[in-house]
């Protein structure tokens, strides 16, 4: 089964972990490997979960993927699947949604 129930505790119960939803706008410039997105941006020690929407420019006519590397504590902007999206381009168009959840 593909549901790795070691992360976090699977059952919360105890309200142990804090919830953030909010919305992500791209950067005007886009560094490649991702923006800083510390635990502390989001008023959390940690992260253990961070979920996001399609992100659709103004006009809801062209989608962007956008993904937190935990690895990195960085957001991620793709323009496909695999496809990073290039240095320099301005994503300020372009917004997410974003639940952060963490403690």
């Amino acid at each position: 089964m593909p549901l790795d129930r070691t992360v976090g505790n699977y059952f919360d119960k105890s309200g142990s972990f804090s919830r953030r939803v909010a919305r992500w706008t791209g950067p005007t410039s886009y560094t490649t490997g991702g923006e800083a997105a510390t635990p502390a941006a989001f008023g959390l020690g940690t992260i253990v979960v961070a979920s996001f929407t399609p992100a659709l420019d103004a006009a809801g006519a062209n989608t962007r993927i956008v993904v937190w590397n935990k690895a990195t504590q960085k957001i991620q902007w793709f323009s496909a699947l695999g496809t990073e999206v290039t240095a320099a381009t301005d994503l300020s168009g372009y917004s997410a949604g974003v639940e952060v959840i963490g403690q």
